[in-house]
Formats: structure tokens, C-alpha cells, sequence
């Protein structure tokens, strides 16, 4: 019994019960005429306390029968049934020995056979004997290994008194960045074992949606697993890491990987979002979300956890490089590692940004193909994009693009958000913007709103936009934010993408223009070509 798992345990004994239930039996009837009232003082006392000990005794028999009662009644309680997780242990993991054949004796009593079979009965695996069934058990049934928080509960209290308190501080947040790391790996080690495996070993997606919701995830796990090696190699017996800037150095020169990762999270929650629909995606998502080796987080939130590190990493180097003493030898090691690490994030987010670029404009759905124009398909980067209304009170969906601004209405097709194009769109380059002060103008809505108070306060935050070609787009827009910081911002993103556009045409005509050696060279300066032939061939 003690190489079971506690959690098994714990489920046999909630159904020892006694399988005979004694008949109710009737207490004892005492009235005050049998209370003695003869003798000395100290014997009516003692008769007094053996009739109330007398009643306990017969309270406490008459609550044990009626919990013996109530177990073996046929109108039990409602419980939870555990077929749903019973059958997803069989699904992600190979199946009992000895211990897994005493968890199925004792979970079949709870049951509810009047239960439908779930949709993802069918995908159960085969039954295996294997004698880590118990192992396999206990470790998916840990939340998380416990590690300590503070890197003073690694040392011990004397040890602490040798350090100084900047020392301390220094040490402690070394500690923080390999402690963070490790939790991150056990996550994505989750991830691999619970999600990715089981799902491609089933076959409930094909390969091309599991390629695009997990990504390249197994190019990232190696990489933090490595950084924890490194780091616990230059551990000392003290428990204090000496090298930590030159090795986070030569480490985030490894990180180019995640840029695919990070740009791969637009495909992946969509995609993610698509799977769930189905029937078995669904069932089986859900298992694993009900079960606690999951801790409750949805697959999604473990899929973006690395995106999130990485954006983490400036804060955890800025402070271990504040803690540490200037003439430090990890000092230029960790300045390094911060410029390296700010030029990835940079490329983390324009990669990201043409993602999210390119998943709008395959959104996008037109109505005539007069509203398709070249400036869309051009376009990389999205400047702004919000809820924004029209001139009739209608909510809008607007992208400001790096070469055009389309002003849409989100639709669903088929569970899928796409986006309907309203007008013509606006290329950039033909942008014309104004901005229109508080209380200039007013904007329609309903009947009622507009025999209330509310309309004279709807006037507010306007701006409007038309184009200067008007074969292009002749229509102009009144649009409203929902707050001056909101238009300040619009108007902004406007002035930048007016900028940005600038700048690339002036490139381009950098380009097409000549060396500046031929620009150098005198207009009256001929150049001779002489044509060397055969002698068959004659030449003019």
C-alpha cells in the first residue's frame, strides 16, 4: 500500500464502509423520576455525570448509524462522476500494473453508468501493462515542483551571514532569473508530453494544424534547458553563481529561434480557435483543462508563456546588472547581453507585425473588386486599428495600414471573424485629414438619442478623412473616438504613416537614380563602342 499514490489511497478509503447497516436501534428512555434523588451529595453528582456521559454515548451511536445509513442509501448524493478523467489517463499514458488495477477497482464504484459515451472514447489507446504506471501517476498528479521562492532558503541561516546586503540582493536576483527558467521548462516539458504528443499520436488534427498551433516549440525548450545547465555548472557549494553575465551573454545570441516562434502566434490562436470546434479537439481540451497536472490553465496561455519570458528578460538583466557593483567583471558582459537582447525583441515585433498584417488583410472580405487595390497587398505593418463610428452612429471596424486605411465591419463566416469591407479604401499616399474641434459638428444615431441630452455630448472627439483622388474613393468619413486620448492617438498614427511613406518613396528614388560618378562626369564627355566581329558578319 505504500508504493500506491496518495490520491489512490485516499479513494479506497472514502468507500470502506460497513456493508451491513445494524438496524436503528432505539435509545434508551430516562426521565427525571429515574434520576436518583437519594443519598449523599457526591452520589447524586456521580449519578448526574453517568446519565449525561450515558446520552452522549447514545447521540454519537445514533449519528455513526445515520452516516452508515446515508452512505448505503439508494438515493445517494450527486457526485462527479470520474469517467471523464478516467479515461483520459488511458488516453495520454500507458496503461496500469498493480496500482492502475486497484485505481479502476476503486473509481468504477463512482461511476454513473446511465452516463452517454463521450465523444472521444474512440481515440483511447490500448491497454499496455507497464510497471511505471504508479511513477507516471504521481508525476502528472504534481501541480509543479516546489522551488523555492528566495535564494536565502537555499543557503543556510549561517551561510547568509557571511554575504553582505548587496551581496544578498545581487545573488538574489540571479536567483530569480534560474528559478523563473525552471518553472518555464517544466511548462513547456507539460506542453510537449500532455498536449503536442497526444494530439499527433491521435490523430485529431492533421500535421499542417498541429505545425501551425505549436510552432517550432521544441527549437525553444532545448534553448532555456541549455541556459539552465549553464548556469547551474558555474554554481558554486555556497550556492552563488560566479559568470552569469558572460554566460547570458553567449546565450542570447542563440535566441533567433523565437522570432518564428512569436510571429507563429497569430496563426496559432487562430488556428487553435478553429480545432476547437471540432468534436475531439474540443472533448479533449477539456479533459485535460479539468484535470490537475493542467493547474486549471488553458493550452493557449502555456503556448504564449514563452513570448511572455522573452519580454521579461530587460527588466531581470537590468536588475541584476543594478545590483552589481560597478567595477564587476560581469558589467560589460550584461550591458552586451541587454543590447543584444533589446535588437531581438525589435525583430521579435516586426516579424510579429507582418503577421498580424498579413492575417487582417486575409480577413478582409470584399464586396467588388473595385475595392481591391495594390496598396493593400503592399502593405506590412498595421499603425492603428480600433473601434471607431461613423457619421450614422455606427460602430466600424478601421485599420490603418502603412500604405492604406480600410474602414470595415466584422463579420462571421463559417465561426471564422472576418472583416467586410465598407468603401472604397484610402491609400496613404491620397490621405487627406481633419480635425474637427469639439462641439463643431454632431453626428446622427437614433430618434431617441437624439431628442436627448446625449447628442449635443456626442460631438465630441471627431475627425474626418476623404481622399484627394477621386476615382479612388469619393466618399468622405466623419469618424468619432471614444475618448481625446483615443484621437490623439489616431491622429498620430495618421502623421506617422504619412512620415514612414515619405521616407520609402525618397528610398526608392535613391535607388533608381545613378552612381553619383556618372552624376560627376561633364555633359559634352561621349563614350565610343568598339564592336569587334567576324568577318562574315557585318555591322552598321
Amino acid at each position: 500500500m505504500d508504493s500506491l499514490p496518495s490520491d489512490i489511497i485516499d479513494v479506497n478509503v472514502s468507500f470502506v464502509a460497513s456493508p451491513l447497516v445494524k438496524k436503528k436501534q432505539e435509545p434508551e428512555q430516562m426521565s427525571l423520576c429515574d434520576f436518583p434523588t437519594s443519598g449523599s451529595y457526591s452520589e447524586n453528582l456521580c449519578s448526574h455525570q453517568t446519565f449525561r456521559k450515558r446520552s452522549r454515548e447514545l447521540m454519537q451511536e445514533l449519528d455513526t448509524q445515520s452516516v452508515d445509513i446515508a452512505l448505503h442509501s439508494s438515493k445517494k448524493k450527486a457526485r462527479r462522476p470520474l469517467s471523464r478523467v478516467v479515461s483520459f489517463a488511458n488516453m495520454i499514458m500507458e496503461s496500469p500494473g498493480k496500482a492502475g488495477k486497484v485505481l479502476h477497482r476503486s473509481v468504477s464504484l463512482k461511476e454513473n453508468k446511465d452516463r452517454p459515451a463521450s465523444p472521444a472514447s474512440k481515440y483511447r489507446l490500448p491497454t499496455k501493462s507497464s510497471p511505471q504506471r504508479s511513477s507516471l501517476r504521481r508525476k502528472f498528479s504534481a501541480l509543479r515542483p516546489q522551488i523555492p521562492l528566495n535564494w536565502v532558503d537555499v543557503i543556510t541561516p549561517e551561510a547568509e551571514k557571511l554575504f553582505t546586503k548587496e551581496e544578498t540582493k545581487r545573488h538574489e536576483a540571479i536567483y530569480t532569473v534560474l528559478r523563473t527558467e525552471m518553472e518555464l521548462i517544466e511548462d513547456l516539458k507539460m506542453v510537449v508530453s500532455i498536449f503536442l504528443q497526444p494530439m499527433l499520436r491521435l490523430e485529431l488534427i492533421s500535421e499542417e494544424d498541429h505545425s501551425r498551433i505549436f510552432g517550432n516549440i521544441q527549437e525553444i525548450l532545448p534553448l532555456h534547458e541549455d541556459l539552465v545547465a549553464r548556469l547551474q555548472e558555474l554554481k558554486k557549494d555556497d550556492e552563488t553563481i560566479d559568470g552569469f553575465g558572460k554566460a547570458m551573454k553567449e546565450w542570447v545570441a542563440m535566441l533567433s529561434p523565437y522570432a518564428d516562434y512569436c510571429a507563429n502566434l497569430v496563426i496559432a490562436k487562430h488556428t487553435l480557435e478553429q480545432m476547437k470546434l471540432l468534436p475531439g479537439v474540443q472533448d479533449f481540451l477539456q479533459r485535460c483543462l479539468d484535470s490537475e497536472f493542467s493547474r486549471k490553465i488553458e493550452l493557449w496561455t502555456f503556448l504564449d508563456s514563452p513570448r511572455s519570458r522573452i519580454m521579461k528578460y530587460p527588466v531581470l538583466l537590468k536588475e541584476v546588472k543594478k545590483q552589481t557593483p560597478a567595477d564587476h567583471a560581469d558589467q560589460p558582459y550584461l550591458s552586451e547581453a541587454l543590447v543584444n537582447i533589446d535588437s531581438l525583441l525589435r525583430e521579435v515585433d516586426r516579424r510579429t507585425g507582418i503577421a498580424k498584417c498579413r492575417d487582417v488583410i486575409l480577413r478582409l472580405d470584399y464586396l467588388s473588386d473595385e475595392q481591391r487595390c495594390a496598396a493593400i497587398d503592399e502593405s506590412q505593418f498595421i499603425m492603428c486599428s480600433g473601434t471607431l463610428k461613423n457619421k450614422n452612429g455606427s460602430k466600424l471596424q478601421v485599420f490603418l495600414f502603412d500604405r492604406v486605411m480600410v474602414l470595415t465591419r466584422p463579420t462571421s463566416r463559417r465561426s471564422c471573424l472576418t472583416y467586410q469591407v465598407y468603401r472604397n479604401p484610402i491609400p496613404i499616399e491620397h490621405l487627406m485629414l481633419e480635425d474637427i474641434p469639439d462641439g463643431e459638428a454632431r453626428i446622427g444615431g437614433s430618434f431617441r438619442g437624439a431628442m436627448s441630452m446625449a447628442s449635443t455630448r456626442s460631438s465630441k472627439h471627431l475627425f474626418k478623412v476623404s481622399c484627394s483622388a477621386p476615382e479612388i474613393c469619393r466618399h468622405s468619413h466623419t469618424l468619432q473616438a471614444c475618448s481625446d486620448y483615443n484621437k490623439k492617438a489616431w491622429l498620430d498614427a495618421f502623421s506617422s504613416a504619412k512620415s514612414e511613406l515619405v521616407k520609402h518613396q525618397l528610398l526608392q528614388k535613391q535607388q533608381l537614380q545613378p552612381p553619383q560618378f556618372l552624376n560627376s562626369l561633364p555633359t559634352s564627355t561621349t563614350f565610343s563602342v568598339r564592336l569587334i566581329t567576324s568577318p562574315n558578319n557585318k555591322t552598321t
